[in-house]
């Protein structure tokens, strides 16, 4: 403060001698070197902060995103989308329009809670499905989110001497939300064993092969809903007749099998020849989906035993637990009906909408009844 005293007091009287201007000029010094102590702490602790306030800004930045990526209902930002893009919305798709199916929508449901499994929850079903049905899907994923059909507009369009089965093909509306950047379609006889997020990274469509077949198994199939496709799809179905290898064809009949699996590989197939931007098919490994009539398999035994963790999901393919007559005795695949077992615990609370399962799936795996069953024989 002496020094812009001095300065002042300088700047009004005149410097009348040589010894003032020495003093004046080493004033001036001072101060400027006093000025550009303070600027330097002031650069210093300005640099400190804008440090501290990035740091935590990524650490809250990651943080947000891990919490929303367990527990939140829309989905993380995709890696490759960088800070500030718009995180992706995805879905988990059932279709389901008979008793048997629902049992799956609730599994599904309760391990997408269990693994914390960050997508939405849609089932579509048709307009004619029994009310009961409709209320208490609608209490398991949200009103919102249980999506009604008209399951004859595309059943309809398929030709009743196609020699394929119809009923499956409604599991094509996936196709058609478009409000989700990606939609991983399930079967309602899928156990989910841990988060299958990283589906989402696959690109589309993409799932397991079927069984000793080049189709793939659309039980599990990751797809990007486009209404165009959509509509292309639809075009064909009055056009589908079943490949019978004994036969002459003039024209390509567009699918190899009876269900909409073969024609959805066919049709991409034409996508991928036709395609201008090199689209690959994408095939997921077996351990994605596998199917439980392969766990039998005496390849599978190593991997049944001492890696039962790969298995990301269990297709039930001969073994849903619903069904009369599933009454399995091979160990592992009595191991995972125990889990889909645990994944309908709490079911029990709806059987005012939904009753029990009758069959008891687990009679065979060492005298341990299914808690449905259970509650069935209460009941009776």
């Amino acid at each position: 403060m002496a020094l812009i005293t001095n300065l002042a007091m300088n700047t009004v009287h005149p410097i009348s001698s040589r010894s003032e201007a020495s003093n004046y000029i080493s004033a001036t010094r001072e101060l400027g070197n006093w000025i550009g102590l303070k600027l330097k702490t002031v650069i210093f602790a300005s640099i400190l902060i804008l440090t501290f306030l990035s740091l935590f800004y990524n650490v809250h930045f990651q943080n947000t995103l891990l919490e929303q990526y367990k527990y939140g209902r829309s989905t993380p930002t995709h890696p490759s989308h960088g800070h500030g893009a718009v995180p992706r919305r995805v879905a988990i798709v059932n279709f389901v329009e008979s008793m048997d199916q629902i049992y799956g929508v609730y599994s599904i449901q309760k391990q997408m809670m269990k693994y914390n499994i960050n997508a939405t929850h849609v089932v579509l079903v048709p307009h004619d499905m029994k009310q009961s049905l409709q209320d208490v899907i609608a209490l398991w994923v949200g009103e919102e989110n249980r999506r009604f059909v008209v399951k004859d507009e595309i059943v309809g369009k398929v030709s009743s001497k196609s020699g394929i089965w119809a009923g499956v093909f409604n599991k094509l509306w996936a196709f058609n939300l478009t409000e989700f950047e990606k939609v991983i379609v399930l079967d309602g006889d899928i156990l989910i064993r841990t988060d299958i997020t990283h589906w989402f990274d696959y690109p589309t469509p993409c799932a397991i092969q079927a069984k000793d077949d080049l189709n793939w198994n659309s039980g599990a199939i990751v797809i990007t809903p486009d209404s165009m496709e959509f509509q292309q799809m639809l075009s064909r179905l009055p056009h589908l007749e079943r490949y019978d290898a004994n036969k002459a064809y003039d024209s390509d009949p567009m699918t190899s099998g009876y269900g909409q699996q073969a024609f959805v590989t066919t049709f991409f197939l034409g996508v991928q020849k036709n395609a201008t931007d090199d689209r690959k098919r994408c095939v997921m490994p077996t351990e994605s989906a596998v199917l439980s009539s392969s766990l039998r398999i005496p390849g599978f035994s190593y991997f049944n035993k001492f890696q039962p963790w790969i298995y990301e999901t269990v297709h039930f393919t001969v073994d849903k637990p619903w069904r009369g007559g599933t009454h399995p005795d091979h160990p592992f695949v009595c191991s995972m009906l125990r889990e889909w077992n645990e994944s309908m615990q709490g079911v029990e609370k709806y059987y005012d909408l939904v009753p029990p399962i009758k069959n008891d799936y687990l009679r065979n795996c060492g005298n341990r009844s299914s808690s449905s069953s259970r509650a069935a024989q209460e009941q009776d």
